[in-house]
């Protein structure tokens, strides 16, 4: 696997404006990948205990005690839409860690960990809500099309995204009604929704962009005096959340504007390298309450 040993090397391609993504086959040999930063662990299936649940979508696949924890195990190929294998045709469990959830994922086998820079991902989420991205990988000297998945849109579809009204109503306890600006950059659909609901319900000003590029142009054009606070993911296209962050607080122009992280990647190593960055808050994506009160801390 191009002698990558450790994580935290995994981890550091923010330095070098990449993504590490574990790349695996589905079931039907289909190519599929996910953001390294989200793996806690490669697992062998056969090596792990797994309790068959019955559940209303054969998309959970049961649960799998994992470090001595019950994981929740993914479907990909019933969630896509394919024909289900047999548990044990799966080789591998991908154990992640995104939105503050422990989650593995069935996996017929890895293929590669591969190094993308952000321009080499087609975001591609208009066209498949199941969709990030899409990238080539190179599969026996043949460029083969890889696709990132949507894990926001996946907890949306297993009901796991606390978003509803009666969420809002309960945490927002009021509203901002803000005078400066909240600037936000997020790539994924899903959460642009939750954010503008968000927005919406505190009365706050803002507006919201599609990648960390437009952001910082956006940041450029205004005053400094104008920005209340910066909202921003990290795994987006273009310019990323790593680098809007480290724009904005190596920038002495613009180091004292607040920077809330507001990520699906929640593992430890994550949030260290941001918080060497400098950034003022790091919370898990459509999380309404925590994102209630650190915006809250920033605004009052």
């Amino acid at each position: 696997m191009g002698g990558i040993n450790s994580v935290e090397q995994m981890t550091q391609g923010h330095l070098r404006n990449v993504q590490q993504l574990a790349v695996f086959y589905t079931g039907h040999n289909n190519i599929y990948a996910i953001n390294i930063a989200k793996v806690k662990a490669f697992i062998i299936t056969e090596e792990v205990k797994i309790n068959e649940t019955p559940t209303s979508t054969n998309v959970i696949a049961g649960i799998a005690t994992i470090r001595k924890e019950p994981v929740t195990l993914i479907n990909l190929d019933a969630w896509l839409g394919h024909k289900t294998l047999e548990t044990n045709e799966y080789k591998l469990i991908i154990y992640t860690e995104f939105n503050n959830k422990k989650i593995g994922f069935l996996i017929k086998d890895m293929l590669d960990i591969v190094e993308k820079t952000t321009d080499e991902l087609r975001h591609s989420e208009e066209t498949n809500s199941k969709v990030t991205y899409t990238t080539y990988v190179k599969v026996d000297d043949k460029d083969e099309l890889c696709t990132v998945f949507n894990a926001e849109q996946l907890l949306k579809d297993l009901n796991w995204t606390d978003d509803g009204e009666a969420t809002f109503d309960k945490y927002i306890e009021e509203p901002f009604e803000n005078s400066k600006l909240i600037l936000a950059a997020e790539d994924s659909g899903v959460a642009r929704e939750v954010l503008t609901k968000f927005f919406k319900k505190t009365k706050a000003k803002y507006e919201i962009f599609n990648n960390g590029a437009e952001l910082i142009k956006r940041v450029e054009e205004l005053n400094k005096g104008d920005i209340a606070l910066i909202i921003t993911d990290i795994e987006m296209p273009i310019t990323d959340g790593y680098q809007v962050a480290q724009y904005i607080k190596s920038n002495s122009k613009y180091q004292d504007i607040p920077i809330i992280v507001n990520s699906s990647m929640t593992t430890t190593a994550v949030k260290n390298k941001m918080n060497k960055i400098g950034v003022d808050g790091f919370i898990g994506k459509t999380d309404i309450e925590a994102l209630y009160n650190a915006t809250k801390e920033f605004l009052i």
